[in-house]
C-alpha cells in the first residue's frame, strides 16, 4: 500500500465540491443516502463528527432529526453547511447547532456531552493517517475511538482505500469484514493502494457497504459504510 494520499478541507475543497456534487459525485450522493436511509436509530438528537458542508449528505435524512449538533475545525463549513441545508432544516423545525472544534483532541469529552444523541462520522475517520503520519498512533486512536462508542448508537462512512482509478464501479454489500486485498482483487484491480487505517473501526462482524467513490476524474476512493446499534 502506499503511503501517501490526498489532502482534502479548506477553499480548495470546498471549490472542487461545488462543483462535482451534482455531476461525478451524483452516484456516491445516491448510494450515501440509500444506506442512511436504513439506519433508523432511536435518537432524536444527532451528533455530526466533521460534516464539512455536508456536501454529500442528504436532506432527507437529516430531517428525521430534532436537533442536529455538528463538530468540525473547519472554518468554512459552518457557514457553508447553513447555506446548503439551512432552508431544508428550517422548513423541517430541526435545531441546529455548531462547535468549530478539533474532536480528535479530545474524543471522549465531546461524545460523551452528547449522551442522548446517536453519532454519525462524517468521512471524518480516514483523514487521520493524513493529518497524524504515525501510523501505529493512528491505528490506537482508531481503535480507542471505538471502544468509546461502545454502547451508542452510531454510524460511520470513512475511506477505506484510494488510488487511481477512473471507473464506474458498483456499491456492494458485505456481512462481515474484507480483506483490503481481497476487496479488491473482487473489483479486478491490483496496484498499489493507499490504506486509510480504519480496516478495524467497524466491528469484525458487522454487515456493511463499500460504496467506490470517483473523487475525480482519475482518483478513486473506496468509502466502507456501516453501523452499530447501542
Amino acid at each position: 500500500m502506499k503511503s501517501k494520499a490526498d489532502h482534502t478541507g479548506g477553499f480548495y475543497w470546498h471549490m472542487r465540491a461545488l462543483v462535482a456534487r451534482q455531476s461525478l459525485w451524483a452516484p456516491f450522493r445516491n448510494e450515501i443516502e440509500n444506506w442512511l436511509t436504513g439506519w433508523s436509530p432511536s435518537h432524536r438528537k444527532l451528533l455530526l463528527v466533521g460534516p464539512s458542508a455536508g456536501w454529500c449528505l442528504p436532506d432527507s435524512f437529516l430531517k428525521r432529526f430534532d436537533e442536529i449538533v455538528a463538530v468540525d475545525i473547519d472554518p468554512l463549513a459552518r457557514p457553508l453547511f447553513k447555506l446548503l441545508h439551512g432552508p431544508a432544516l428550517r422548513r423541517a423545525g430541526v435545531r441546529l447547532s455548531w462547535s468549530r472544534a478539533d474532536f480528535f483532541a479530545d474524543p471522549a469529552h465531546i461524545i460523551q456531552s452528547h449522551p442522548d444523541a446517536a453519532v454519525l462520522f462524517c468521512n471524518v475517520a480516514g483523514q487521520r493517517c493524513i493529518q497524524v503520519r504515525d501510523s501505529a498512533a493512528v491505528e490506537a486512536e482508531i481503535s480507542r475511538l471505538r471502544g468509546i462508542m461502545t454502547g451508542r448508537s452510531w454510524a460511520s462512512f470513512h475511506d477505506l482505500l484510494s488510488g487511481k482509478g477512473s471507473q464506474a464501479l458498483a456499491a456492494r454489500r458485505l456481512p462481515q469484514r474484507m480483506g483490503a486485498h481481497e476487496l479488491l482483487s473482487s473489483y479486478g484491480l491490483g496496484g498499489e493502494w493507499f490504506d486509510h487505517l480504519t480496516g478495524e473501526f467497524l466491528p469484525h462482524d458487522a454487515p456493511r457497504r463499500i460504496l467506490p467513490w470517483r473523487l475525480n476524474r482519475d482518483r478513486l476512493h473506496f468509502i466502507e459504510a456501516g453501523w452499530i446499534e447501542g
